[in-house]
């Protein structure tokens, strides 16, 4: 029985090889722009999330009063 490591049997292009290669399509660099408004979006969502977070909170509070 060979202990041969693992990752030794297989091919480079195996290890990069996806299950959806034929529908892989390389990103376009982005624009600085497009870079902000995904940060800016990102944060938004974020900041919604912590709000609803803090009115259930708020609103547990009260019911157990």
């Amino acid at each position: 029985m060979s202990h041969e490591p693992l990752n030794a049997t297989l091919d480079d292009d195996d290890l990069f090889e996806a299950v959806n290669d034929d529908d892989y399509a390389r990103p376009r660099p982005s624009s600085r722009a497009d870079s902000l408004f995904a940060r800016r979006r990102v944060e938004a969502l974020l900041e919604e999330r912590r709000l609803r977070r803090a009115i259930e909170d708020d609103w547990a509070l009260d019911e157990e009063e």
